[in-house]
């Protein structure tokens, strides 16, 4: 329960254990200890009272800048509140303020799911974010590391390396990202290197390894089934080819009466296994049985 605002000793606070922030750098805390100085600590800090102490939830950079100005006290709000609790209120009050850097943040979603057992849709909802959101913010710590390491030091923002996460072939994603850092690309021009180095693996212009072949096959996929679709002559048949890691679906969908659909799925038959559907003395050969009555 939410207590009233308490002036705590600054030298009695500690910072979250949980926080996802990474680094506050006395640089990036200049603005704010110049603000306070004039202004004071406009907002209280949120901390939890634990056996070991208080301990910030929320505000740790304007903890940070009241030691800097050697302020004794700060306004803070004392909260009961779970391990939990703190990790999202940190996360929470990070993006709203100022953001996390973008590896911080998906480091941080990652703990939500792997301590605390969230999925994407219950971080999504707490952060007031979309699921593919989410989605793509873990998509990050799946980079190559000289692609963190840009996001980290500002090389490249978040747009540009969702742009080039899309390429699932290392080397030419860290080709690619090269080529962005060369021309100061935008992030447009970024998706336009990611969308030329996808074609290179689908084309087969470039080694095929495990990590693209999937990329690789889909484009043969795709012919696959425009193939087998013009083997039936209603036109109307479509065939859907779905791979993932460890199958490979194909599925036929006949359209139209229920005579036509026996007949497509006949020629079916009869072209892969070289059988007809009827009995040798062909009883079964006229298919108008198949027509509802009127």
């Amino acid at each position: 329960m939410m207590k009233s605002v308490s002036q705590i000793p600054t030298n009695q606070l500690e910072p979250n254990p949980l926080q996802p922030r990474g680094i506050i750098s006395p640089e990036s805390l200049t603005e704010l200890v110049d603000s306070i100085r004039e202004h004071g600590i406009l907002e209280p800090l949120i901390v939890a009272k634990t056996p070991a102490g208080y301990q910030i939830i929320a505000g740790e950079r304007r903890w940070r800048a009241a030691r800097l100005l050697k302020l004794e006290y700060v306004p803070a709000l004392v909260k009961e509140t779970s391990p939990q609790q703190m990790l999202e209120m940190a996360i929470v009050e990070n993006i709203q303020r100022k953001d996390l850097n973008p590896i911080e943040r998906a480091k941080a979603f990652l703990r939500l799911k792997e301590e605390f057992t969230f999925d994407n849709n219950k971080i999504a909802k707490r952060m007031g974010k979309s699921i593919p959101y989410v989605i793509n913010v873990l998509k990050l710590l799946t980079l190559p590391d000289a692609l963190k390491d840009g996001l980290l030091t500002g090389l490249i923002t978040e747009g540009h390396a969702r742009a080039l996460s899309g390429i699932s072939d290392t080397r030419l994603m860290i080709e690619a990202y090269k080529i962005v850092l060369r021309e100061k690309a935008s992030v447009r021009r970024a998706e336009d290197i990611a969308r030329r180095m996808r074609k290179k693996i689908e084309e087969g212009t470039v080694p095929i390894t495990k990590e693209n072949l999937p990329q690789f096959l889909k484009s043969r996929l795709d012919n696959i089934g425009s193939d087998l679709e013009s083997f039936f002559d209603d036109k109307t048949t479509k065939v859907k080819i779905v791979q993932t890691n460890v199958v490979t679906r194909v599925t036929f969908q006949f359209h139209g009466p229920i005579d036509q659909r026996f007949t497509e799925l006949s020629n079916l038959y009869q072209k892969l296994c070289n059988k007809t559907l009827e009995s040798d003395n062909d009883t079964h050969s006229d298919t108008s049985y198949l027509t509802p009555n009127a």
